[in-house]
């Protein structure tokens, strides 16, 4: 029985979207890519996932006939029950993981992290993945933020031999039309000075990637596999991307 791929989605500040991030990137490699994924919601005390899903599951009730069969439709293209989600505060995530995992462990488990600067144990959990992605925005002053944490990460753990971290990944997020130019040139300097992969998805700055359930609205969601116009061709290009990372990591 081999262990699963513990894979997060960080930053050490809050804003730049991870826990959307989260859902989507959980929601495409279950519902479209086939993995046997679970979810940790690590955000004490608003566990905003676990929230995500009451919501939805309340939403549900109150949609109107035509949009229930839309989303009906939506849950008979997958095979796939909806992922479970762990709720637990941070210093217990671990031992929580190694009971859900113990008769049955899913491939992937995505952890979502509270910043990374405010929560005690949280770099020490970090420590414990796979492999970490940093979202980071056009912002300079959000790829500071990022750039002094890996540093920090570097010299606490990384060359010291300590944790399980194989790789590091920078994901563009929440990036604007008129800053693209300028944030992918930030991001390859990033990348080429901390030694951080860049990952080719870059996503803009839309609420189609936020969670949301809506009969008006199209959002991302967990109880159901992303779709329509952005979100589908999104589903393709970082399912792809997350699906060679994954495959790297199971093999090396």
């Amino acid at each position: 029985m081999s262990k699963p791929i513990y894979f997060a989605i960080a930053s050490p500040k809050g804003g730049v979207g991870k826990t959307s991030l989260t859902v989507l990137a959980a929601s495409i490699l279950h519902y479209h890519r086939g993995y046997d994924v679970a979810v940790v919601d690590c955000n004490h005390p608003v566990y905003t996932i676990v929230r995500l899903r009451q919501q939805e599951l309340e939403e549900l009730n109150h949609q109107s006939l035509m949009h229930l069969k839309s989303l009906m439709h939506l849950k008979h293209r997958t095979a796939y029950a909806p992922y479970p989600i762990i709720c637990t505060p941070v210093r217990k995530a671990l031992r929580r993981v190694e009971q859900h995992c113990a008769d049955n462990p899913p491939r992937c488990i995505l952890f979502d992290l509270p910043p990374l600067m405010r929560t005690e144990g949280t770099v020490e959990l970090l420590s414990a993945m796979d492999a970490a992605v940093f979202p980071v925005t056009g912002s300079p002053m959000d790829m500071e933020a990022v750039r002094h944490f890996i540093d920090i990460l570097g010299e606490q753990i990384l060359t010291m031999g300590k944790g399980n971290i194989r790789e590091l990944y920078l994901l563009r997020n929440m990036i604007e039309a008129w800053e693209r130019e300028d944030a992918d040139e930030r991001c390859r300097t990033l990348a080429d000075e901390t030694g951080v992969l860049l990952m080719q998805t870059s996503l803009s700055h839309s609420r189609l990637y936020r969670p949301l359930l809506s009969e008006r609205r199209r959002g991302v969601c967990t109880l159901f596999p992303p779709h329509g116009g952005k979100l589908s061709r999104l589903c393709i290009e970082l399912g792809n991307e997350l699906h060679e990372i994954l495959q790297r990591l199971c093999t090396e």
